[in-house]
């Protein structure tokens, strides 16, 4: 599960058709690349082909382990909008089970005007 307590910047190419013609050209030998890397790839299947970015100022994501039948997260944030957006995440260790969280940026976060890129401070990552 994804959430984004502010909206995202989507950027995706416009030659995925290219790009998707190329990785299957060359996909033995990218196979063999992260083979070789010891990147724990054990099938072709598990190589994506990744065309696009969402940037956000901040995030959360949940992972619910395989096999949990009973998991749950729970998690809240507060965003203060000001002339810098402060966000701070909490997060429940307690009423977290067969899952995992990630978070962040969390404190203040800006976005320079005209600009894609996508700046914070004061981080902390867990």
């Amino acid at each position: 599960m994804l959430y984004l307590p502010l909206d995202a910047q989507c950027q995706d190419t416009r030659a995925r058709g290219d790009f998707g013609k190329w990785m299957l050209k060359h996909i033995d030998r990218w196979f063999t690349f992260a083979r070789d890397l010891g990147l724990g790839i054990d099938h072709m299947e598990e190589i994506i082909l990744v065309t696009g970015c969402d940037c956000t100022k901040s995030w959360a994501n949940v992972a619910f382990l395989e096999g949990q039948t009973h998991g749950q997260a729970s998690f809240g944030v507060k965003v203060d909008q000001g002339r810098d957006i402060s966000i701070n995440w909490q997060f429940s260790p307690t009423k977290t089970q067969g899952a995992v969280c990630n978070w962040g940026p969390e404190g203040k976060v800006r976005q320079f005007v005209g600009d894609n890129n996508f700046w914070y401070s004061n981080t902390a990552l867990a």
